[in-house]
């Protein structure tokens, strides 16, 4: 960013974008990993792959997560016996993080702070497990931040990244498809319309929606600094899984009770992996283990 002032501007407004967010979810479930691993991402798509980060977290590490919103894994984390720091831009997020572990005290220590990770520096070898979920494709310096992430960490120190992927077009059109057959909270004499007005660019429009454009000032803004390569540059990766070709979108936008949303996510998500399996999709999302070098 050439202007500091329009950066500050930006970086504000996007701590109110994410300070809503978690107000918002904060108002339907406990910022606590027994509550979310209810909700239907993490009960369809996200639940088990958060349960293998869990069982890598162990006593006496110190973990730093970058971009912890309300603090729910962070608190999950120190349940475990580690000394966790959570980091966000979002104020609000982390008052209500601070607020709900200091009435759940873990057997660890967890501390919550508000960070802008783009320029803050972190101290050099100091931490074993270094957590970014949903973190890189909003940065504004990739290659800077993966820099500092990789000199705080420990020797051979661990790295979990969750990120998603730029949208193919056989995938837009398959979520496309099901949202507009299933039941959104927009009318269907509404998804008609829309089609019919948008015609050749509704598929951009689907792609657009997928991938959050606009939601907040920095949303996809870390996207085509290539992430994934940077990280391949910096560390040494020792577990890549991709998935979740439509069936997290499909279901976050599905209007209808948590317990039939989560139902219809796990009858399509067999079909999901069989699709990225078999290559006929691609992955939205990718969760990586990396190590220190």
């Amino acid at each position: 960013m050439s202007d500091q002032g329009d950066y500050q501007t930006l970086i504000a407004a996007e701590g109110a974008v994410w300070s809503a967010a978690a107000r918002d979810l904060a108002a339907k479930w406990r910022p606590d990993w027994q509550d979310m691993r209810r909700t239907r991402h993490y009960a369809v798509v996200d639940g088990r792959t958060i349960e293998r980060l869990l069982a890598l977290v162990q006593p006496g590490w110190r973990v730093l997560e970058i971009g912890c919103s309300s603090g729910w894994l962070s608190l999950e984390m120190a349940r475990r016996g580690a000394h966790v720091e959570g980091v966000d831009v979002a104020t609000e997020a982390i008052s209500l993080a601070q607020a709900y572990a200091a009435e759940h005290p873990p057997s660890g220590s967890v501390t919550y702070r508000v960070l802008d990770i783009n320029y803050a520096p972190l101290p050099e070898a100091h931490y074993d497990l270094i957590v970014m979920i949903g973190v890189l494709h909003h940065l504004a310096e990739v290659r800077a931040v993966l820099e500092r992430v990789r000199a705080a960490l420990k020797p051979n120190g661990l790295l979990y990244v969750g990120d998603p992927f730029d949208t193919p077009t056989p995938n837009a059109l398959i979520a496309g498809a099901l949202t507009f057959i299933l039941p959104t909270h927009v009318r269907y004499r509404d998804k008609v319309r829309h089609l019919l007005r948008l015609r050749g660019q509704a598929l951009e429009r689907m792609k657009a929606s997928i991938e959050a454009r606009g939601l907040s000032p920095f949303e996809g803004y870390g996207r085509h600094q290539e992430p994934l390569e940077v990280i391949r540059e910096l560390f040494q990766i020792e577990s890549l899984h991709v998935h979740n070709a439509f069936v997290g979108y499909v279901i976050a936008n599905l209007a209808m009770p948590e317990w039939l949303a989560v139902l219809i996510g796990r009858v399509l998500l067999p079909f999901d992996w069989l699709a990225v399996r078999l290559r006929l999709l691609k992955g939205l999302s990718y969760k990586l283990i990396a190590r220190q070098p």
